[in-house]
């Protein structure tokens, strides 16, 4: 049976039941659901080769040279789609809910799966992606200067319970000039938007932590309307001595391969200064990790201050520590959320 639905009934199912996206594979790695499976009906260049033939030569010609393609398909396409149902249900989508995810649906539901359809496609979904952002929800900000461990702080509040939103995690990017060291994936603008909004759903009476990013994390944009709500939430703002910061920071990149954090100091060259990005560039030559740390320190201290400074006064709460110390710091947030009243 094939059924179709709208796109909060079926994003609202995405949890429970599997995701075929029968979009070519390049159409996936734009963006795609979250935990879909790219099961394409063309690959990238016969989906090029029938749109080919639909706009220069004619629809009949493009549909005869789609089924000559699929026909060769059916079967392997049959069985991996019963393979990928659970508990005999599958959801399937395309770009526009148009003949490509029709054809994969009826084709398995010939199998007696109960298959749900998109309808609209990828493109309602992605309208759905950016309205999330829009929906009035309860922010907490982290904030403290670089080094300060609101990864850390942010990971063990989850694993305490609390309802987190990684933006890092999401980007695939740690939100400086060298926030790409160390990392192996890349995220398309699109998939950045699909993971944080579908996660957002899910903590959507909640309230949520998140840290005080920029607004852009490399090559990556926060939706407006986003920024705009973590703009505008409270921002508790923790202090650590500076020898716990310059130490975590050694830990997370001081294994970093040089040439990459050479050329991440140069991309801070303009604002740095000359003098000051050959001192930087010198003391990494020289393996002196810890000098090259408190040179950048003084620099982002300086950017976030800034930043942190353009927010309204009432708005940014200070919680000194004496040491970094995951469970009194996160004990001391909570506290301080419960006094300002965000849990209620």
């Amino acid at each position: 049976m094939v059924r179709k639905a709208e796109v909060n009934a079926f994003a609202a199912q995405i949890d429970q039941i599997p995701v075929l996206d029968v979009r070519s594979p390049g159409e996936f790695r734009q963006g795609h659901i979250p935990g879909a499976i790219n099961f394409p009906l063309f690959d990238d260049g016969e989906r090029a080769e029938v749109g080919t033939l639909y706009k220069q030569v004619g629809q009949m010609q493009a549909i005869e040279r789609g089924l000559e393609i699929v026909g060769t398909k059916m079967k392997a396409m049959f069985l991996q789609g019963i393979a990928c149902a659970r508990e005999g249900k599958i959801m399937v989508h395309c770009w526009r809910g148009g003949k490509r995810s029709e054809s994969v649906a009826n084709l398995l539901s010939v199998a007696g799966l109960d298959v749900t359809l998109l309808t609209g496609g990828y493109k309602v979904y992605r309208n759905w992606v950016l309205d999330q952002f829009a929906i009035p929800q309860r922010f907490v900000v982290l904030g403290g200067l670089t080094g300060s461990g609101k990864t850390r702080i942010l990971h063990h509040l989850r694993a305490q319970g609390e309802a987190v939103l990684d933006i890092e995690a999401h980007a695939a990017h740690r939100g400086s000039a060298f926030g790409r060291l160390g990392q192996t994936e890349f995220v398309s603008p699109q998939q950045f938007e699909n993971g944080m909004a579908t996660e957002l759903v899910r903590m959507r009476d909640r309230l949520v932590w998140l840290e005080d990013e920029s607004r852009v994390l490399g090559s990556l944009t926060l939706p407006l309307h986003l920024w705009e709500q973590k703009q505008a939430s409270q921002v508790l703002f923790v202090e650590i001595p500076d020898e716990d910061r310059v130490r975590m920071l050694l830990e997370d990149y001081g294994k970093q391969d040089h040439a990459g954090i050479a050329v991440s100091i140069r991309k801070i060259s303009q604002n740095l200064g000359g003098l000051r990005t050959q001192q930087a560039l010198a003391a990494l030559e020289a393996n002196d990790d810890e000098l090259l740390t408190r040179m950048l320190l003084d620099y982002y201290d300086k950017l976030y201050l800034n930043s942190l400074g353009a927010k309204p006064t009432n708005n940014v709460h200070r919680l000194k520590f004496e040491r970094f110390d995951l469970d009194e710091i996160c004990d001391a947030l909570r506290g301080k959320a419960r006094e300002l009243r965000l849990t209620e």
